[in-house]
């Protein structure tokens, strides 16, 4: 896994940002702590999957009649959810793509709500810019606590194999000094 990560890189982001943007995100802040990544570039990538991605659910839901029947959406509701998109379009764009498992059924219903494209995509690329900053920010640090931990669990690892290897040589020399038996 990791052979295809160092040889595809960036090109490999792209599809895993389309599909789920802001946990990419986190790995990616993770990985440019450990140098596999540039962090402009994987932010520039990742903005750009997010929004492709939101683009792809925008299209399903404005061109998804039958989906939506499959799924028994009345007109009535319809016209409901429309209402609301056309009046709050902003809130439930932004809590579309903040509240995961919400995520993609709001950026869906915004497109069968038929929200104008163009508003729809600039609260989008807002959203993104944000979001997908924070979360790799989000993955840098815990990349260097990560790094951090590492180097002081090296420490106490080291500290307690001399500790178990001083232990084990002094239960050797007491168990075979010549003359003592010393039972454990």
């Amino acid at each position: 896994m990791i052979e295809i990560l160092l040889t595809y890189k960036y090109a490999l982001i792209i599809p895993l940002a389309i599909i789920e943007g802001p946990i990419i995100a986190v790995v990616c802040g993770f990985l440019v702590t450990l140098k596999v990544f540039n962090i402009f570039l994987v932010y520039l990538v990742i903005v750009l999957g997010d929004i492709v991605g939101d683009g792809i659910f925008y299209y399903i839901g404005h061109s998804g009649k039958r989906l939506l029947r499959y799924f028994k959406v009345t007109e009535e509701k319809m016209e409901k959810i429309r209402n609301y998109f056309h009046h709050n379009h902003i809130k439930a764009i932004v809590m579309s793509k903040l509240v995961h498992g919400v995520g993609f059924t709001g950026l869906i219903t915004a497109g069968a709500s038929h929200v104008p494209y163009r508003r729809y995509l600039k609260t989008c690329v807002i959203i993104s810019i944000v979001q997908s900053a924070l979360m790799l920010v989000i993955g840098i640090l815990f990349g260097n606590t990560y790094v951090v931990i590492g180097k002081y669990l090296n420490y106490y690892a080291a500290g307690a194999s001399v500790i178990v290897l001083l232990i084990l040589l002094v239960v050797f020399i007491r168990k075979y000094k010549v003359g003592t038996k010393t039972t454990l």
